[in-house]
């Protein structure tokens, strides 16, 4: 009960504090972060003038990023746009991808490497995932199973700065053992007077072959009274950019081991050539108000900021199946007489051998299925019939291929699959803060903070697979495969083959829904007084409370046959061929109009033709529902869509497919701030910070335990078993032996669960800076720092089931009693996420020279060292599951924290401008920095936060069920570098920047081949070039993957420690684009 007046009561103190927020923002209020946390800042706010503003250029951002690392207080790198606009790249994750130690995720997801973005849509920090994401100092986070921000919503127009800090301060809010990145918007006060701007810009992609525009402006002004001094700031930002990305896939691959002659061979079970089409539409406010008392010893800000994010892929893809690898293990071998052999590709009768490498990889020869047993396609002509026919009405599927069937030559065409899918995400994000600072004394300040963020992510996913039949002869002696169809083998295909509609099927029908929503109120208070010694400097104290709530709706991917060829159902051949709209049976007809021939290839594919795809718009609109086995009455899974499917319990979702989280955490902290001119060792001058955090977590997860099944009256019945001649077997049927409180565990239904979990944590920190010699600085920093799982991860879901032995007596589950058997012990087992998971910790120490010999000139090297507990792994727990009076022990497989791990590694970077050169030469520039990483122990955790299934199992396995052995981290390249020429001269600036990263394991198991996949060393070229008309008006060109990169990708076969053998997994190649601009200040 007092649970649950204390929700009621946050519930309302929610709901206040965000209209007060926004009541005093209508008032006049904006951004700041808490005292406690300040954003660096490489001059008084005052005391830029507007002109400089406005006028400056690279070189000004970079002398305040260099300022900002040589005055912080810890170690931090950061990203400076000081000219209103000008953001050095289009979005905030490709600006990070300079920053040393910071690498990106160029996939949709890092487990599906099937789609491939051309904007950056993750960041990882020195190699690690558990990176911190702020909005000014304070939390900020898209309501998906994730913790953080999705780096594609952030507007880079909005930017004033973004600061990546690598260790921590007391102060600090935790959360971030990879890093926090703090995303700086402007304040009123930052500039002295009036200032209005805008912008306009055209993107145009050569694969897309679109234009859309982007335009973003600001209006910032302050005044004075005798009320004291006004500030209010308006910043809007729009943008609609189309790109396009091609992918040569392969399937999973398939080994055979002395098939094809002595040694192993690969052949891919799949190649697939996709064409995928993102519209990215962005929209991006950012509202502050500031008042400064009279006296100035009162400073109240307020920030409101907003990010409406929608993504639309339109996706068309066609795939040929040449062998069957479902359900599979992953290590598995086709061998000469082994498993599977039928399903081992050939050339068939009469046809060229295929042709291997050195390596054994498959490089042409036509592919044709050979098997006579695999699929259900009739024992009489009949019996094919009712399979399916073509508009002739003959039968699609030969005799041939029946069981009693003999052929000469058995083989055929493979698998044809025209897939069209249809993807949009929306992603909204707000917060509103109020913060005051008040110099109480001359010695002593305060700061007072008030936050709410609120977050929703809606997406609907949607994909139709229309198969057919073809031959495929695959050609990959030149640089990438290339896939020529022909008419397929013993298919009796109606005339037009391939742009023939009824040579189709509609193979299956997938959807996917998301509606997650979440906020978060935040309160914090700081005081720090000045302590005026020689060697000590301030003492500063605070407290933060934060009360975050996420409730994520997500559907499994509801996957669905319409029809097939692999078993015989009455009446099929009616709606086999997806132009059939005559009623059979309970088959209604299809609707019109659902499909469309249409051109597909490109030369990047290395072919042209044309195919029938379920028409995208339809799609879009939801038509897919029209195949709904409700709407056609007809189906082989009998496919409903989501919001239509049985057991829905809150809106479209199943009680497996919720995810409700609370998560309440309290902070208080001591930071002794010390050194200055008179603070020196052995006459080096000293300075720096030591401080304490103490934390607590305490997460409470709902959700609900489902019970296993009751058992039928068939498996209750106690009946004599048939003996076996030769083979031991117990006497009677499981039945005999299941004890009453078995019977009564296994129900079924289930009940709701609450669980809850708390945690606390003391965080020490040492940050020290000496500097040992004029413009040379060696830093030391050491602190304890904590992240916490993510959200997906404490899903509270437990689905319970159970597995009873055969008639093998030796079974150990069977209990005996004077040698004979007397009961049974069944076991219990569930895969589930872990509501009761601890954050891991870690403790990181950096030591770094830095060396400062201009304003815009420097050369740092950091040497950093992280050490984890509490790492979040796969692996097996016991828990004890109470139904009806009876409790079990269920083996439950899922996250858990395991043991600890090392990362370590070494940044080092460089910049100048060469202003001794002569005349215009002096405005060449050089940025360059270097990574390297190495990781000792820690693993993957192989482990998916979003599945809408009723587990937590490995990051889906799936079919396959085990995984292969890795030895690196996903994400982490061991080395990583770029280098940037810059010239800035007169109304002249420009910009080329190369960004590199060695070979790196993308995925641990991806989503659709289940092996670790990885990526070949790659580098991209971007550039810009801007023209100053005059002191208004300034013209820009600039231009993102200038050459073109293909990116490669391998799929490994075997475990590390075989080797850990790499084959070719795919090719991708996203858009070259080209951006012209204008900026105008009025």
């Amino acid at each position: 009960m007092n649970q649950s007046n204390n929700t009621t009561r946050l519930r309302a103190l929610k709901c206040g504090a965000s209209a007060l927020v926004l009541s005093a923002l209508v008032a006049a209020v904006a951004p700041s972060a808490a005292m406690a946390q300040d954003a660096p800042q490489a001059q008084d706010e005052d005391s830029t003038e507007l002109g400089e503003v406005i006028v400056t250029g690279q070189r000004r951002a970079l002398e305040t990023s260099q300022q900002i690392r040589r005055n912080a207080d810890t170690i931090v790198d950061s990203i400076t746009a000081t000219d209103i606009g000008a953001f050095p790249d289009k979005s905030v994750a490709e600006a990070l991808q300079r920053v040393p130690g910071v690498t990106v995720n160029r996939f949709a997801a890092s487990d599906d490497t099937s789609h491939f973005s051309a904007e950056p849509s993750g960041v990882l920090v020195r190699g690690l995932q558990q990176v911190r994401s702020e909005y000014n100092g304070r939390d900020t986070f898209s309501a998906n199973s994730g913790r953080g921000l999705s780096w594609g919503d952030i507007s880079p127009e909005l930017m004033q700065g973004v600061d990546t800090y690598k260790n921590q301060t007391a102060e600090m809010i935790e959360g971030g053992i990879a890093g926090t990145i703090n995303l700086r918007t402007r304040v009123p006060f930052d500039s002295s007077g009036r200032l209005m701007q805008m912008s306009a810009t055209v993107n145009y992609g050569d694969l897309s072959k679109n234009y859309t525009p982007e335009a973003s402006a600001i209006f910032s002004d302050r005044w004075e009274n005798d009320m004291g001094q006004f500030g209010f700031l308006a910043n809007i930002a729009y943008s609609d950019v189309t790109t396009q990305s091609e992918t040569i896939q392969y399937g999973r691959m398939g080994v055979f081991e002395g098939v094809f002659g002595p040694g192993t061979q690969y052949i891919p079970s799949s190649v697939g050539n996709r064409e995928t089409e993102y519209n990215r539409t962005r929209n991006g406010l950012a509202f502050a108000g500031q008042w400064r008392s009279p006296d100035g010893n009162l400073l109240l800000t307020g920030q409101y900021n907003r990010s409406d994010f929608k993504n639309e892929w339109r996706e068309r893809a066609i795939i040929s199946y040449n062998a069957d690898m479902y359900a599979l293990p992953v290590d598995f071998a086709y061998t000469p007489g082994g498993a599977r052999g039928q399903w081992i590709p050939t050339p068939g009768v009469g046809g060229s051998p295929f042709v291997f490498d050195n390596e054994g990889n498959f490089r042409s020869g036509t592919l044709l299925v050979q098997q006579t047993d695999t699929f259900w396609w009739g024992a009489s002509d009949a019996e094919a019939a009712g399979i399916a026919v073509n508009d002739q009405g003959v039968n699609m599927l030969q005799p041939c291929y029946s069981w009693q069937a003999t052929c000469t030559n058995p083989v055929r065409g493979g698998d044809l699959n025209a897939v069209t899918r249809y993807n949009e995400t929306s992603n909204m994000t707000e917060d509103a803060a109020i913060n005051l600072k008040w110099e109480i004394t001359d010695r002593l300040r305060a700061s007072f903070d008030v936050q709410y963020v609120n977050s929703e992510v809606e997406n609907y996913d949607i994909e139709v697979g229309q198969y057919t039949f073809a031959n495929l002869f695959l050609d990959y002696t030149g640089d990438r495969p290339v896939m020529n169809f022909s008419a397929p083998t013993n298919i009796n295909q109606s005339a037009g083959g391939l742009t023939n509609a009824n040579n189709y099927r509609y193979n299956h029908v997938m959807d996917h829904r998301e509606d997650s929503e979440g906020d978060e109120l935040a309160l914090r208070a700081d005081l720090e007084y000045d302590l005026g010694t020689a060697w000590f400097d301030s003492l500063r104290v605070g407290v933060r409370y934060a009360d975050r709530s996420q409730h994520v709706r997500y559907s499994g991917y509801n996957w669905g046959n319409i029809a097939n060829n692999w078993n015989l159902t009455s009446g099929q051949s009616a709606y086999w061929n997806i132009d059939r709209r005559t009623a059979s049976g309970t088959f209604t007809g299809y609707p019109t109009g659902l499909y469309e021939t249409r051109s597909f290839g490109s030369d990047f594919f290395g072919n042209t033709g044309q195919y029938v795809f379920f028409d995208m718009d339809r799609l879009a609109n939801h038509d897919a529902d029209l195949l709904s086995y409700d709407r056609i009455g007809a189906g082989q899974d009998q496919w409903r869509p989501i919001c239509t499917r049985s057991g829905e319990v809150e809106g479209c979702y199943r009680a497996n497919e919720l995810n409700d989280v609370q998560e309440e955490t309290s902070a208080a902290y001591a930071m002794l701030r010390f050194g200055g001119d008179e603070a020196t060792i052995a006459g080096i001058p000293i300075s720096g910070n030591i401080g304490l955090r103490y934390v607590t977590t305490d997460v409470t997860s709902t959700g609900s335990l489902s019970y296993p099944v009751a058992f039928s009256p068939s498996t209750l019945a106690c009946t004599p078993t048939t003996p076996i001649p030769g083979v031991p077997t117990v006497p009677g049927s499981i039945g005999c032996y299941l004890s009453a409180d078995d019977r009564a565990f296994n129900s079924g239904g289930g009940s709701r669960s609450t669980a809850e979990s708390s945690s606390s944590h003391w965080l020490p920190s040492l940050n020290v800076k000496f500097d040992i010699a004029e413009d040379w600085v060696v830093r030391i920093a050491a602190s304890r720092a904590i992240s916490r799982p993510d959200i997906g991860l404490l899903k509270n879901y437990i689905e319970v089931s159970t597995s009873l032995p055969g008639t093998d007596p030796t079974d150990p589950r069977y209990v005996y009693t004077g040698g004979a058997v007397s009961g049974v012990n069944p076991t219990y087992t569930a895969n589930a996420y872990n509501p009761y998971l601890e954050p891991v910790t870690a403790d990181q120490f950096d030591i770094a020279l830095e060396h400062y010999f201009a304003d815009v000139g420097s050369f740092t090297i950091t040497a950093f060292y992280k050490t984890f507990d509490n790492y979040i792994q796969y692996g097996s727990y016991d828990l004890p599951v109470t139904n009806n009076g009876v409790t079990r022990t269920v083996r439950v497989r899922g996250p858990m924290n395991g043991d600890g791990a090392e990362v370590q590694g070494l940044e080092v970077a460089y910049q100048r401008f060469f202003d001794f050169l002569p005349g215009a030469w002096a405005g060449l520039g050089i940025q360059a920095n270097y990574t390297y990483i190495d990781n000792q122990g820690v693993t993957n955790t192989n482990l998916k936060v979003a599945s809408g299934g009723s587990s937590g199992e490995t990051a889906q396995p799936g079919s396959a069920g085990s995984v292969l052995q890795v030895d690196r981290l996903e994400g982490l390249s061991d080395h990583q570098y770029n280098v940037v020429g810059m010239y800035e001269w007169g109304p002249w600036a420009a910009r080329l920047a190369y960004n590199w990263r060695s070979e790196y394991l993308v995925t641990a198991v991806d989503c659709c081949v289940y092996l670790p996949i990885w990526q070949e060393a790659a580098g991209f070229l971007d550039g810009s070039v801007r023209f100053k008309v005059n002191d208004n008006l300034e013209l820009s060109l600039q231009g993102s993957n200038l050459l073109s990169t293909e990116t490669r990708l391998f799929q490994q076969v075997n475990d590390s420690s075989e080797g850990g053998t790499l084959t070719p997994n795919a090719w991708l190649k996203s858009d070259r684009r080209v951006v012209v601009g204008l900026r105008y200040r009025f």
